[in-house]
């Protein structure tokens, strides 16, 4: 058994001072006071001495995209290349304190293949990967590049069925456009109400989850009254529908590092594309949206959508500086970052510094509770127990 002094913990609920940590194998078993007499029921064979560590759970990353979105390899050369690749995102993520992490669409679903063997025992170093594998796509609508393309119930209840047959965790679909696609709205629609419907019942009963992609109101709209259990990204969201939320339990995972990237990096690399600059618009209307979600009450869990352009893996605790500046207080945004993102992907064992969860937590050498920045500097991981970084 590993024995942990720390100086200040955020359990995944709330703050705490000199506390200690006891670890079995890859488990907490124990958590309170430093100076505690129960920490002599223990057999401690390694006391590790972070005292003047600020600890909290491992963050949780619950949209990325680790494999290339480019065009489809054509050689097996090419494959191994984008396998190499994802792992090495993989990596990345862990260097910015991420311990898990959820795959929104991949080309040939070639994350699912990691993800089934870290199920095998394998690659147990990294985050821990749940994947969608391909998304499903209306022909020709946004991300084909990465997913099944259907049309009708019938299409959508296949590609499903697909899917999952594959090895999908989780159901993704494109439900709208881009932020900048063309059509009546910002973020057009691009699946129907009856597709979106089929889709959830076909997935729900197979004990999958739905996210969906959806900039636009519409969308958005058509998938909380499908019963879809997150919305990712949500930038033209209304009060009216935010209501429809609440009352179906609707977690909405906001990705506020996709446009920031966009506007940031993607006018510095690219100055006279257009579409960066109409990201700086898109930039207020999202976090205006997301404020306004957390504010009423909707479940929010955190999501970088690293791995679209300019958008960097080992920068992905960027999200929580850019939640943490839209006016969510610390303890919310860790939470965020932690407990919640646990809840939205079933994954019991993570998300919280307690007796009975997974030993998945980092260190940082401040207190974001005093200087938040501190979430941006250098970090100790520490994966099912074992010390990764």
């Amino acid at each position: 058994m590993k024995l942990y002094l720390v100086k200040e913990i955020f359990n995944g609920e709330e703050r705490l001072y000199n506390q200690a940590i006891v670890t079995d194998e890859e488990m907490i078993i124990w958590t309170g006071d430093r100076n505690s007499d129960k920490i002599k029921m223990f057999i401690i064979n390694e006391t590790i001495d972070i005292s003047d560590k600020f600890v909290m759970p491992g963050l949780i990353d619950c949209h990325v995209h680790i494999a290339s979105l480019e065009n489809k390899p054509e050689s097996a050369i090419e494959w191994s290349k984008v396998t190499v690749d994802a792992l090495e995102n993989l990596k990345k993520l862990m260097s910015a304190g991420v311990v898990a992490c959820r795959d929104l669409g991949s080309i040939e679903g070639v994350t699912i293949g990691i993800s089934n063997a870290q199920k095998e025992g394998i690659l147990t170093r990294l985050p821990k990967l749940i994947s969608a594998g391909r998304a499903l796509t209306a022909t020709g609508g946004h991300g084909y590049n990465i997913g099944i393309e259907c049309d009708g119930i019938d299409e959508f209840i296949k590609g499903t069925r697909f899917v999952i047959k594959e090895g999908a965790d989780v159901v993704k679909v494109m439900m709208s456009g881009g932020v900048n696609s063309p059509g009546e709205e910002q973020g057009p629609p691009e699946v129907n109400q009856e597709e979106i419907n089929a889709t959830v019942l076909e997935a729900h009963a197979r004990g999958r989850k739905v996210a969906v992609h959806s900039h636009g109101n519409t969308a958005i709209k058509r998938s909380v009254l499908a019963g879809v259990d997150s919305i990712e990204h949500g930038v033209f969201n209304s009060e009216d529908v935010m209501e429809l939320m609440l009352e179906y339990g609707t977690s909405l995972v906001p990705t506020l590092s996709a446009p920031y990237y966009a506007t940031v990096e993607g006018i510095r690399q690219q100055p006279d594309n257009p579409d960066h600059k109409k990201s700086k618009e898109v930039v207020k209307k999202h976090n205006k949206a997301t404020l306004k979600a957390f504010s009423m009450g909707i479940p929010i869990a955190m999501g970088t959508d690293a791995g679209c352009p300019f958008n960097p893996h080992d920068r992905a605790f960027y999200e929580l500086v850019l939640l943490h500046n839209i006016g969510i207080e610390t303890a919310d945004v860790l939470k965020i970052a932690t407990q919640n993102g646990a809840v939205l992907l079933e994954q019991d064992q993570l998300g919280a510094i307690a007796s009975g969860k997974e030993a998945s937590f980092i260190a940082l050498d401040r207190s974001p509770f005093e200087d938040f920045s501190a979430i941006e500097r250098s970090k100790q991981v520490w994966i099912k127990g074992i010390k990764v970084l």
